[in-house]
Formats: C-alpha cells, sequence, structure tokens
C-alpha cells in the first residue's frame, strides 16, 4: 500500500534568525512522499535569500518545494494560504523557529494504525523555554471544550477538512483553538498518539496582555463569555497576572530564571 502524500507549512515574516534551522528540521525528515510550502508575509531581510538558498537541497532529497511572499492578514491567513496551496492528504504547520523532535517524527506518526474517518492526529510537545525543555503531553480529545489537546505545530490535520473549514481570522491568537474546537463538535474524529512531535520555541513567552486576551477568545469559542462564572473567574486572572508582574519585576531576572529552573525540576522528579 502506497503511503499518502503529507504536507508541512511554514509560515514566516523576517525570521532570518530561524528560518534555516526550521527548513532544515523538514528536511531531515525521513518520510516520502512529502511536500514543503513556505509563506512568506514579504520579509524585508534576508529570509527570502535564505529560503532560495536551500531550496535545492529539498529538491535533491525528492520534496516538492512551493514557495509564497506576499503581504496577509496574519499568522492564520498565512496558514490558509499554505493549506489552499496544499497537495497533501494531512497538513502541518511548523512555523519559523519551530522543528520536529527528530528525523523519524512523521515517519513513526503515520506507522501507527489511523482510522479512515480521522479528521486530526496529533501528539506530545516539547516546550523550549529559557530555563530548560518543557514536555507537555498531548491531552485526550475530551478536553478540547476546555482547552487545546496540543499545539498546532504537534498536529497533522485533514486537508480537506481545513479547506472546508478553514481558520477564522476574528480570532487573532487562538483561531487553531477554534478550528479543532469546532472540529469535535462536529463529532469528527481525532487521535492521539504519545510521541514528541514539535519542538515549540517557547523562549519569547507571551505577555500578560496576550494571555488574557486568548483567553478572552476561547471564552467567545465556547459561548460563555457574558456567563457570570466566567466574568468572575477573569476579573481574578487580571488581578493574579498583574500582582505576578509587580512580583517578578522585583526579582533579577538572572534570580528568577534560577527559581523556575529548580521549579521544573522539581516536578520531573514528582
Amino acid at each position: 500500500m502506497s503511503k499518502e502524500l503529507i504536507t508541512v507549512v511554514t509560515v514566516c515574516f523576517n525570521a532570518e534568525q530561524t528560518i534555516a534551522k526550521t527548513m532544515q528540521s523538514v528536511l531531515n525528515q525521513t518520510y516520502r512522499p512529502l511536500e514543503y510550502i513556505l509563506v512568506d508575509g514579504k520579509s524585508t531581510d534576508n529570509t527570502l535569500n535564505i529560503i532560495y538558498e536551500l531550496k535545492p537541497l529539498f529538491q535533491e532529497k525528492g520534496i516538492a518545494v512551493r514557495i509564497v511572499s506576499e503581504k496577509d492578514k496574519g499568522i492564520f491567513d498565512a496558514m490558509n494560504k499554505g493549506v489552499k496551496l496544499a497537495n497533501g492528504r494531512w497538513v502541518n504547520f511548523m512555523n519559523a523557529g519551530d522543528v520536529f523532535c527528530n528525523k523519524d517524527v512523521i515517519t513513526r506518526l503515520f506507522s501507527f494504525d489511523i482510522d479512515s474517518d480521522t479528521k486530526l492526529v496529533y501528539g506530545d510537545t516539547l516546550r523550549k523555554k529559557v530555563y530548560g525543555i518543557v514536555p507537555a503531553k498531548g491531552n485526550i480529545p475530551e478536553t478540547i471544550l476546555q482547552l487545546m489537546p496540543a499545539c498546532h505545530q504537534s498536529m497533522f490535520a485533514d486537508t480537506e477538512e481545513m479547506r472546508t473549514y478553514p481558520f477564522d481570522l476574528s480570532y487573532r491568537l487562538v483561531a487553531d483553538y477554534h478550528f479543532v474546537y469546532n472540529l469535535y463538535k462536529r463529532r469528527k474524529k481525532l487521535q492521539y498518539f504519545p510521541i514528541d512531535i514539535a519542538l515549540f520555541d517557547a523562549t519569547e513567552g507571551a505577555t500578560s496582555t496576550n494571555k488574557l486576551e486568548v483567553k478572552r477568545e476561547c471564552a467567545r469559542i465556547r459561548g460563555v463569555e457574558h456567563t457570570l462564572k466566567w466574568r468572575l473567574y477573569f476579573l481574578n486572572k487580571i488581578f493574579s497576572y498583574f500582582v505576578k508582574r509587580m512580583v517578578d519585576s522585583l526579582i533579577p531576572n538572572t534570580y528568577l530564571m534560577k527559581i523556575k529552573k529548580k521549579n521544573r525540576e522539581r516536578l520531573q522528579k514528582r
């Protein structure tokens, strides 16, 4: 039985510092047939030069490459463009700065028994923090009613499903969760497999404002943003973030990183 074509999409903008490692990660994948699509947001730095320098390496390894560089309306608009160009049965979004955990990730994932009616497969994630690598296990599909079961870098979605239900650009930060949430609500099948798929670069960290906006958008998706219970919860989160920000500002950054590293080591020993 022949293997199905898989598409990996990388969206980027002014990513000259990180695009090469992401491309190399895709280039190293042992799975075939594989297709790679790069959607650039009209970068003004050296990103495109790096992309075109590396393109011949993919062709030598039998990986089809398509490159688009044009203005977009943000990351999810660029990801939608990638889906429209995809020829694969499955599509993954490995954006600039993120990488596959090893060269056999796609091969291993698609060696599992995936049901014919499955619309999304996903696994575990390694989150790169400034104080170390933090493993994040994928959650069972039932948790989708509350949160994302994994980051989109660790997911492979049915391409036709994504064409029919593209990312909703009214969600600036969590359009990926909106897609997965509605996939689950439509009773489509999702399958989790316990392997590390993506090493997600979280060294930048989200601001408190972004974290709060993420929660607000997620509540809107779940239809609970106007309930008293959620509003009280959100007020508590605002207060908690404000207090944490004040405390963090009083602690030297080097000492704060040591505390976080020690806490991570403590949790790993449990």
